[in-house]
């Protein structure tokens, strides 16, 4: 068996296979979701598993998006996971679950701590069976989701029972909005918001001032060329991306601004893997920067008494290439006294004073995450 680099085997050679039903499945499975009405902006939400009658550490539930997804078994999923470095242990459906957790979470399940009597005969119980609850944290991703529960594991899932749509009461709602720079004269923001409204929007600030959005998206089309987890299986539709550049703003100063309708005043940070296939577009959609053009990522900036350069090392930076001229009176401003040099981490970040003559680290200093 020849493997090249990325570490491809027999996994090329299998065909996408149809996901059947589970053989034996329990006549009183059920997957109950603790909701009173539709979905908020953000909450959690219990899945309740009743009715199983051999519980296994295979079982688990996934919540998918939209209802409708393919979640057939897709084992050559494992061929697009392998080229971005993600080795672990995923989910091997034709279209990928937003979440997933093992039944495995609540140790009432396994152990059938949470029984009940399904059937009686002569008064004596003669069908138990047993269940278990596990907590998802859901935001607003305007689709309707679904709860599916499986078993056989990631590897070979099969469908066990499902809980039916569940959709957000405002699926159209502006969210998540964040702020960027435009230039170096301090005057002016950029905010950047998502809503699944693609009609103009405005944001209203500074004492009644207001300005319209200008809106965009992007498709499945407009992704890397090959299949990818960010083309193909991980795919969701982005909404509509809004953004609008706020004036006649005063340096050092505050004021209040709100966009849409309603403003939010939490958020969520969610670590995933490498989407892959290098798909820049999503990045250069949500957090547009003030780049001379699209797939240009290089400018200069003054924020205050910093003056910021970015360099992008994905294009050719050679001494004659397009951005190094570009930023060459940047480049030029790097004096004697050196610069500062950061790593960030996930745990921490690091900060190096460069003397910038001899390159030797004169100083440094780490901020680390607690």
């Amino acid at each position: 068996m020849h493997h090249h680099y990325t570490a491809i085997s027999e996994f090329r050679l299998l065909n996408r296979r149809t996901l059947r039903e589970c053989p034996n499945r329990s006549p009183y499975l059920q997957v109950n979701v603790s909701l009173s009405s539709n979905l908020s902006d953000e909450e959690y939400v219990n899945v309740t598993v009743n009715g199983a009658l051999l519980p296994s550490e295979h079982d688990w539930i996934a919540m998918i998006s939209p209802s409708h997804s393919n979640v057939e078994n897709c084992l050559l999923n494992e061929i697009l996971y392998v080229q971005t470095g993600d080795l672990s242990s995923l989910p091997l459906l034709c279209h990928y679950p937003v979440k997933a957790m093992y039944m495995s979470s609540d140790p009432d399940y396994l152990s059938c701590k949470k029984q009940e009597c399904k059937k009686y005969d002569k008064g004596k119980c003669v069908v138990r069976t047993c269940g278990g609850t596990l907590t998802f944290h859901v935001i607003n991703i305007r689709t309707d989701i679904e709860f599916v529960l499986f078993g056989g594991g990631f590897g070979t899932p099969c469908v066990l029972n499902r809980s039916g749509p569940i959709s957000f009461a405002n699926p159209k709602k502006p969210l998540y909005g964040h702020i960027s720079s435009v230039d170096s004269t301090g005057s002016s923001m950029r905010l950047t918001w998502v809503s699944g409204d693609k009609e103009p929007q405005q944001v209203q600030y500074k004492d009644g001032k207001t300005k319209l959005s200008e809106v965009t998206t992007f498709s499945q089309d407009n992704m890397c060329n090959l299949p990818s987890p960010a083309k193909d299986f991980g795919w969701h539709d982005p909404g509509f991306i809004h953004s609008a550049v706020m004036t006649e703003l005063k340096p050092s100063s505050t004021f209040w601004y709100r966009y849409g309708r309603d403003y939010i005043s939490s958020g969520s940070v969610y670590i995933t893997p490498d989407s892959g296939g290098e798909c820049g577009v999503p990045y250069e959609t949500y957090f547009p920067m003030p780049t001379p053009a699209k797939d240009k990522p290089w400018y200069s900036i003054d924020q205050g008494s910093i003056h910021f350069t970015v360099i992008s090392t994905e294009h050719n930076w050679s001494p004659n290439s397009e951005q190094v001229p570009a930023n060459k009176w940047s480049l030029s401003r790097i004096s004697e006294y050196g610069y500062l040099r950061a790593h960030a981490t996930k745990k921490e970040i690091k900060l190096e004073f460069v003397n910038s003559n001899t390159k030797k680290v004169g100083d440094t200093f780490r901020i680390i995450k607690k």
